[in-house]
Parts: C-alpha cells; sequence; structure tokens
C-alpha cells in the first residue's frame, strides 16, 4: 500500500509542475496580463459612463 501511495503522490507532483510550467510559459502571458486587466476595465467603464453604486 505505502508504494501506491507514493507512485500516486509523485504522479500528482509531476502534474503540479507541469501545470506550473504551463501556467508560466510565455505564450501564456499575454492572456494572464489581459484577464488581470479585466476588473480594471470594469471599474473605467462605470466610471465614464457615470454610473453611480
Amino acid at each position: 500500500m505505502g508504494l501506491v501511495r507514493g507512485i500516486l503522490t509523485a504522479a500528482l507532483f509531476a502534474a503540479f509542475i507541469a501545470l506550473w510550467f504551463w501556467a508560466w510559459s510565455s505564450k501564456r502571458r499575454a492572456d494572464f496580463a489581459a484577464m488581470a486587466a479585466l476588473p480594471l476595465e470594469d471599474d473605467a467603464a462605470n466610471v465614464s459612463s457615470g454610473d453611480a453604486r
């Protein structure tokens, strides 16, 4: 049972590292920059239209 847990732990760790490299790849940088700007664009649209909250 310990061997199975060790293999599962290693597989999940490898999946985590692969996901980390995918997320931080230079190809994804523009997508993340656009997503990071979304909350700011929403606030700017509300201010320019005179929407009071």
